[in-house]
């Protein structure tokens, strides 16, 4: 089955008024086919949680987390995953989310709904030129805990924004895309996910996925890695203070 997303409502993680996310990325060489990224609260005094790329070493175990995640939200079975997976590890280093990659370099799972290759069809919604090689889509989007998926969609902000990457493109269910939207994060509609766009052979594979709504879209990475930043920053001297 191809790839596909996903989203998990999660609670809101909580921070005091004083505190705000501070993310960044370790230029640390791969190690044993693993990538790792770290993302905390400022002044909590806790391990961050990490996010970890898996080239090669428990990619498995990585591709079970996501299976049984959407065979439990949508009873879907996923056979196919994306060339790059990335898993979100707590302080105890316990897998608490997941997502994939897939440049626009090869063809794009999503470009089966389209009538148009995806760089037009961003050109259209968004009257921006882009090209095939600045164009990454993400899916397999799935988390258990609260909070997971805003630090998942904050480290991937950042490390797209990092890699180079303009557009970003994913099929998300009303949960993921209002999750983007909470976080400041601007989506541009493209259209509906319409599952008679997929081969007959392969629709009983997902499942109750089409109930929940999924469209296609996209954000420009660099404006929502600015976005992020604006609201990571700490207040300015005198803001949000009462006189």
């Amino acid at each position: 089955m191809p790839s596909v997303s996903n989203f998990l409502p999660p609670a809101e993680m909580c921070s005091s008024a004083g505190s705000w996310f501070s993310l960044f990325i370790h230029g640390l060489r791969p190690s044993g086919g693993i990538v790792r990224a770290h993302a905390g609260v400022t002044g909590s005094g806790v391990r961050p949680y990490e996010l970890l790329e898996h080239a090669s070493a428990d990619r498995a175990r990585v591709e079970n987390f996501i299976s049984q995640r959407f065979h439990e939200s949508f009873g879907s079975r996923v056979e196919a995953f994306m060339p790059r997976l990335f898993s979100l590890r707590d302080p105890q280093g316990n897998i608490c989310g997941a997502f994939g990659l897939r440049s626009a370099s090869r063809r794009l799972f999503l470009e089966q709904y389209l009538d148009v290759p995806i760089e037009r069809a961003i050109a259209d919604r968004t009257g921006h030129r882009a090209e095939r090689r600045t164009i990454v889509e993400v899916g397999h989007f799935s988390g258990t805990v609260p909070g997971a998926m805003r630090i998942m969609i904050r480290l991937l902000t950042e490390r797209l924004h990092h890699e180079g990457f303009e557009w970003v493109a994913f099929t998300g269910t009303t949960g993921l895309r209002n999750a983007f939207g909470r976080m400041g994060l601007p989506l541009s509609d493209i259209q509906a996910a319409d599952r008679e766009r997929l081969p007959a052979t392969e629709r009983a594979a997902w499942g109750s996925y089409y109930d929940h709504d999924p469209r296609i879209v996209v954000g420009h990475v660099r404006q929502g890695y600015e976005a992020l930043m604006q609201r990571a920053s700490p207040p300015a001297p005198g803001q949000g203070e009462r006189p």
